[in-house]
């Protein structure tokens, strides 16, 4: 009976009649799923991104690898640069031609020997070289000596260099890097 009366006062409060108040009042609802969005396929991305890195990562050593087996070494760089001068031989000064052959042959100890042969006079660099007695070009020093000073004439003192001794000092600068190519 209290209920009664609460929803008849609950009708007058609102303007409506108790009868309609009744109606309104419905039964519970089923209950309305509310749908899950699916889960999204972590281990499938994971997957993918980590074979695609390890495929990166593949690819780069495989790359680095190839690189330093096509890396000619300094024999084969000298040679060529040497093979390059030949060619030019006629059309460069003797200058020009003396500072290619030097260049070349320094390059070649710097890289075969460790020794900073480009960064030094050749007066330094044969001072250096007799007072070295285990360095590995100490037996070549005579003809190493006779090559570079031959060419500092040229680049320095302008003296003229024919095509015989423009050959003489390609063989001379072959010669040398022939015969120290094989030493430990």
């Amino acid at each position: 009976m209290a209920t009664a009366c609460l929803l008849a006062g609950a009708g007058i409060l609102s303007g409506q009649a108790p009868a309609a108040v009744e109606e309104d009042i419905r039964g519970a609802k089923p209950l309305v799923e509310i749908p899950v969005p699916p889960r999204p396929p972590y281990e499938l991305w994971l997957g993918i991104g980590g074979g695609l890195l390890l495929a990166g990562i593949v690819w780069f050593i495989w790359r680095h690898f190839r690189a330093k087996q096509k890396a000619k070494s300094p024999r084969e760089i000298a040679m060529r640069s040497l093979t390059e001068l030949e060619v030019k031989t006629d059309t460069m000064t003797a200058e020009a031609f003396a500072y290619q052959a030097t260049k070349c042959v320094r390059h070649y100890i710097s890289e075969r020997f460790g020794i900073a042969a480009p960064r030094r006079t050749t007066e330094e660099f044969l001072r250096d070289l007799s007072q070295d007695e285990t360095s590995p070009l100490a037996g070549q020093g005579d003809h190493l000596r006779a090559f570079l000073k031959s060419c500092d004439l040229a680049k320095f003192a302008g003296s003229k260099l024919d095509t015989v001794q423009r050959v003489e000092l390609l063989q001379s600068a072959r010669g040398f890097i022939q015969a120290t190519s094989t030493t430990p």
